[in-house]
């Protein structure tokens, strides 16, 4: 009796256990989809957020430049207008087509060529801002300040206390009676001391720097 009981349990011992392997099997391939999907939909997620991100930075650089071309339009004289007038134009289709875009998620290529429309429209701009800059610094070049006289004769530098002090009196006098003497910061008739050289006196007169040389020294 025993001996007839042994197989068949043995039989269905492994049927059983074939049958925990199975369900086994089923349960790590179902999990594995649920990962992969899972994973998969992560993946998407964050590639749309990253997009929508570009997409916000791009529709501010936009505006940005917008303004600054209306900036531009609204100055007396501007560089190259026939460039802005079609930038604008070239802009306001393209933010007509961002706003349109906004509802969905920009495609790589749509951002790609608003980088590049945006860069052409920076090239210009600096452009434009660079001649009428250049052709200033050159005609600031080629005016050679005026120099101008002080009101006043400098007679030398005198040392009261360890400072030093700059004598000055009247073109005409004749005599050192009326000798002023002024420290650095001083002023006189619109004359301010801002330091004294060995050789010279450095002036601030009229937002400009004036180098009056002192008695017994030749100009540099």
């Amino acid at each position: 009796m025993s001996l007839s009981a042994s197989p068949f349990a043995q039989e269905r011992r492994t049927h059983g256990l074939k049958i925990a392997v199975a369900v086994w099997l089923l349960l790590v391939s179902a999990i594995a989809i649920i990962d992969s999907v899972g994973l998969s939909r992560l993946t998407e997620q964050s590639r749309r957020s990253e997009q929508e991100g570009q997409l916000k930075a791009l529709n501010a650089r936009v505006a940005d430049l917008a303004q600054q071309v209306d900036a531009f339009r609204q100055q007396p004289k501007p560089a190259s207008q026939a460039d802005f007038v079609a930038a604008r134009q070239a802009l306001d289709a393209r933010l007509a087509r961002v706003e349109q875009a906004q509802a969905d998620v920009a495609h790589t290529s749509d951002v790609q060529a608003l980088q590049a429309r945006l860069s052409v429209i920076e090239t210009r701009q600096q452009q434009a801002r660079s001649a009428p800059v250049a052709s200033t610094v050159h005609r600031r070049i080629a005016a050679k300040p005026k120099t101008l006289e002080p009101p006043f004769r400098v007679v030398g530098v005198d040392m009261r206390g360890g400072e030093r002090f700059l004598s000055i009196t009247a073109p005409a006098a004749t005599s050192l009676a009326n000798i002023r003497l002024l420290r650095e910061g001083d002023s006189n008739s619109g004359w301010q001391l801002q330091a004294i050289e060995a050789h010279a006196a450095l002036f601030r007169v009229n937002g400009r720097t004036q180098r009056v040389v002192l008695p017994g020294d030749g100009q540099p």
